[in-house]
């Protein structure tokens, strides 16, 4: 019985401990009024960014100038920097342009959604000596600021910390250190995507429907097989002229899947072409009716196949 109050008393000392560790963090909370993007380049994978950020905080000897940084940015320029107290509060804010780097993802183009992301760190204060807050509420984009080829869909301020996997030869820390700061995540959409989709993809249509007439005329080796190799070749430069358009990417692109569509397809055609010319080239009138048969079904089976394919691939990349 007499252990216990000794026991209460150590886990109390525990808790009043691990308490006055934590009301010893510093809080700040941070904000962010988003002016432009702009420069969106695929290749290079980058964008710019324009933009004020904020800091509120009650501790005097906080430092913010030259101890904030873009993780993720090529090239950061800040100005504008003050700071005054208010309501008891420093209030800090400074200006910053900034070149940001970003896995554009376009397999879905022209129906590609976009997370834009601008991570800022504090590089003086790990997470045990200060708590960042997000300020939410006022971190906005301007109102007055639009793209003209994309629809912002949403932008949110959170809270982040990251860790690394070494301690920068800070002798106070062991293994790893882990530094406060907040992300910015903005979601674009790009807009006019179908007529986008209309304009980039009229000339693979137009190869297709050549090359599908060849079932609609009398069997002609040199008529039929022209018709084709035209499709096929009016499909290849459809496909190079995109490509020197649109963003270049090694994963396979709804555009690559419906190419590789029209070029299989059309290749069946040559196939079928060459089977019903030999069949319809004989004194044989089975043979004969057969071919005209096998250009029937080949002509209905290819168009129907050919517009469910594309509209799969097409409502699989809007989904």
């Amino acid at each position: 019985m007499k252990k216990i109050p000794g026991v209460f008393l150590f886990c109390l000392l525990f808790f009043i401990n691990t308490n006055t560790s934590l009301a010893q963090k510093d809080t700040c909370k941070i904000g962010m009024y988003v002016l432009s993007l702009s420069d969106f380049k695929i290749d290079d994978q980058s964008f710019k960014a324009d933009f004020w950020i904020w800091f509120i905080y009650d501790n005097d000897s906080l430092v913010m100038q030259d101890a904030i940084e873009i993780m993720n940015a090529k090239s950061t320029e800040f100005s504008n920097y003050s700071i005054e107290k208010k309501a008891g509060k420093n209030w800090a804010q400074m200006k910053c342009k900034a070149v940001i780097n970003q896995n554009w993802d376009v397999t879905k183009f022209p129906f590609d959604k976009q997370d834009l992301s601008i991570k800022i760190e504090h590089t003086m204060l790990d997470a045990d000596e200060a708590v960042f807050i997000a300020d939410s509420e006022n971190s906005k984009i301007d109102s007055t600021f639009f793209l003209d080829d994309w629809d912002i869909d949403s932008f949110e301020l959170k809270a982040m910390k990251r860790t690394y996997n070494t301690t920068f030869g800070d002798p106070v820390l062991k293994g790893s250190s882990t530094y406060p700061g907040v992300e910015a995540d903005i979601i674009i959409t790009r807009a006019h995507s179908q007529g986008i989709l209309v304009k980039m993809l009229t000339g693979v249509y137009v190869a297709f429907s050549i090359a599908l007439l060849g079932f609609l005329i009398k069997p002609s080796l040199a008529d039929r097989l022209g018709l084709c190799v035209g499709g096929i070749f009016a499909a290849v430069g459809n496909k190079y002229i995109i490509e020197s358009v649109v963003p270049s990417s090694t994963a396979n692109t709804l555009l690559d899947s419906i190419h590789n569509l029209t070029f299989v397809a059309i290749l069946i055609m040559i196939a079928l072409t060459v089977v019903s010319l030999k069949w319809s080239d004989t004194e044989d009138e089975k043979l004969k009716m057969r071919s005209q048969k096998i250009d029937r079904i080949s002509f209905a089976v290819l168009l129907v196949g050919f517009i469910t394919a594309n509209i799969i691939l097409i409502l699989s990349a809007r989904s």
